[in-house]
């Protein structure tokens, strides 16, 4: 027996997801490079030394979550009570995230990070795109490393033992002709030439990134320009904010004469290799649909109900082309899988009716599968993710069919059952590149 042979270890469970397929007794082999080498179902005739039997569960492809505010999962529960004159809206809720943000020093970002990113893989997230823009002191002075915050992000992910997208943000101002509020200075680099250069040491040391303008308000036209011009000439995927509050879409016609997916595309960020997820993209005109054909629309349903931002236009989306991911943004919820649910839900709730994100062959708990597996890894920039085949990381979770949830279903449904009715709840095991991490 060769060395490489005993160095693979198979995996078995009593239903999976393997590659499009859904089979009966799937049967995986990971070689020690955490690469899946074989997928099949039923045991082969010649399986390694070691077989693992994941017993009556389902074999999945690892979640993965392509937008994410770590440090706001500090705040989860402190925003629920309200004042006497509190008009109770996404502004006055980010007052509160805005003074938890600026509490933060190196130390306290990197256990809050660790914490939710331990949260995440307990929910079967084995990849995390992270927005983040907590970039410098309070005061908006940079840190002696100014990446200094950057890398506690890392670390964390490294830790717990995720996969990390550094979703690098830029922000430059209030709002039209503003400058940044107190308490947004430590958002800002100063000039795109002082991001960019942040951005090219994160790159030459390995860490996956990506160019994220945090929103039209956020960022003027000429900025929008160089950091799509940046992010085209490396290929590197590109995020923004777009269309959450009617307010950002009145103030982008004030200034710009249009709307913010218009302006995106006016600058180039949605014609540009490495491709461009708008986040939220909830308020939109007929023409913005037909402007984000071909890319990416990552919705956060849970953060969007609790904030009241509206509900995410989904099967339009869908319709015109767009490419769905999903998020937990503030992370007060953790779950992709309620994610999902919700995202059809609301979907019902808008359009009075039912099964509203079928795939083609009718089936919605696959398609919703899919979105939160093989649309974020899209939206990413890593399409290697997101799928249990060969040449693919084993990137996988089980869901246990005993679970109170699942428990005496006839697992034909249970998939169904899961992404429409369920929870992350039944998730037993998880997988990054063949390494355990629950």
């Amino acid at each position: 027996m060769s060395q490489e042979t005993q160095s693979v270890i198979a995996y078995t469970a009593a239903h999976g997801l393997l590659g499009d397929a859904w089979v009966a007794a799937p049967h995986v082999e990971v070689d020690a490079d955490g690469i899946v080498v074989r997928a099949q179902a039923g045991t082969p005739h010649d399986p390694p030394p070691i077989v693992h039997d994941l017993g009556r569960a389902l074999l999945l492809p690892g979640m993965v979550n392509a937008h994410s505010h770590a440090f706001q999962r500090g705040i989860r529960g402190a925003t629920h009570v309200r004042g006497a004159h509190d008009p109770s809206s996404f502004w006055s809720w980010r007052e509160a995230m805005y003074r938890a943000a600026a509490s933060h020093d190196p130390d306290t970002l990197f256990a809050v990070t660790l914490a939710c990113y331990r949260d995440m893989l307990r929910a079967g997230i084995t990849c995390v795109g992270e927005f983040h823009y907590l970039h410098h002191s309070p005061d908006g002075r940079p840190y002696a490393d100014p990446n200094e915050l950057s890398r506690q992000v890392i670390r964390a992910a490294e830790v717990a033992g995720i996969r990390l997208v550094l979703l690098e943000v830029f922000y430059a101002r209030a709002g039209a002709g503003r400058e940044p509020l107190p308490e947004q200075r430590r958002f800002c680099d100063g000039s795109v030439d002082a991001y960019l250069r942040r951005i090219e040491v994160l790159r030459g040391e390995g860490v996956h990134i990506g160019v994220a303008p945090h929103s039209v308000r956020a960022v003027p036209r000429a900025a929008l320009q160089e950091l799509a011009a940046y992010a085209g000439r490396h290929g590197l995927p590109m995020h923004a904010h777009v269309s959450e509050q009617p307010q950002e879409n009145v103030e982008c016609m004030a200034e710009h004469g249009c709307s913010p997916t218009a302006l995106l595309a006016e600058t180039g960020c949605l014609t540009r290799p490495g491709g461009f997820t708008a986040v939220h993209a909830i308020h939109l005109e007929a023409a913005d649909f037909i402007a984000l054909a071909g890319q990416q629309v990552c919705a956060c349903p849970t953060t969007e109900a609790d904030l009241g931002d509206g509900i995410i236009p989904a099967t339009e989306h869908l319709r015109s082309g767009v490419l769905l991911a999903l998020g937990s943004d503030s992370n007060a919820v953790v779950d992709l899988i309620q994610e999902a649910r919700l995202l059809e839900m609301h979907e019902r709730l808008r359009t009075r009716s039912r099964l509203c994100l079928a795939d083609p062959d009718g089936q919605v708990g696959r398609n919703l599968l899919d979105i939160a597996t093989r649309g974020g890894a899209a939206a990413l920039g890593r399409p290697e993710l997101g799928r249990i085949r060969v040449g693919a990381p084993f990137d996988a979770c089980t869901i246990d069919l005993g679970h109170p949830s699942l428990a005496d279903l006839d697992p034909a449904q249970a998939l169904d059952a899961l992404m429409l009715s369920g929870t992350a709840a039944p998730v037993d095991r998880v997988f990054v590149g063949g390494q355990r991490r629950r």
